[in-house]
């Protein structure tokens, strides 16, 4: 499974300093983003389990909120709006 994310507006000293870390480790910045982002949404917050262990269907986010599965009726474009209020 291939995700593309696009993150905007980062700060040039956040980038400055993830490029750093991503050398430190031996790995493209991309490599590293992956990395840190996955460890992020992994840990278990307040004996809240990680998504990974909660099954399929709905789950709950870190905030709590629980989210259906969209996967094959909107686009994330679609969700994104509609979590607007667009």
């Amino acid at each position: 499974m291939s995700t593309t994310l696009t993150i905007r507006n980062m700060d040039e000293s956040v980038k400055q300093m993830l490029r750093v870390q991503a050398a430190t480790h031996g790995r493209a910045m991309e490599a590293e983003a992956r990395d840190i982002l996955t460890r992020a949404v992994m840990k278990t917050d307040a004996g809240t389990p990680p998504l990974s262990k909660m099954g399929k269907g709905k789950q709950k986010s870190a905030c709590g909120a629980v989210r259906g599965i969209w996967k094959g009726r909107l686009s994330t474009d679609e969700v994104m709006s509609l979590t607007r209020g667009e």
